[in-house]
């Protein structure tokens, strides 16, 4: 999974900056080797941020829910992407969902 990089609506966490240790669902993947992220709250989904991959650890978990909708045209809201994040985290890193 490496080598392809992170997906769309996929849970990731920062691994260098001042947000190491952050988690975001990327909301874009750029073929320059960025992504953008957001956590509906201080990043919300009208001003990712932009992050280098190589900076990012990413996680098996993707927000199927969100990957549809978007994939489908419809506008995915911040509260959607929190709910998103908060599930997806309690699944991956039980006992760490950040509020």
């Amino acid at each position: 999974m490496d080598d392809a990089g992170p997906q769309l609506w996929q849970l990731v966490t920062s691994l260098a900056g001042r947000d190491n240790g952050q988690s975001y669902l990327v909301c874009k993947v750029g073929g320059d080797g960025f992504a953008e992220l957001t956590d509906g709250d201080k990043r919300r989904v009208e001003t990712p941020k932009r992050k280098n991959v190589r900076h990012l650890v990413w996680h098996p978990a993707i927000a199927a829910e969100l990957a549809v909708k978007s994939r489908n045209g419809a506008q995915v809201k911040n509260s959607e992407v929190r709910d998103a994040l908060r599930r997806l985290l309690e699944e991956v890193l039980p006992g760490s969902a950040e509020e």
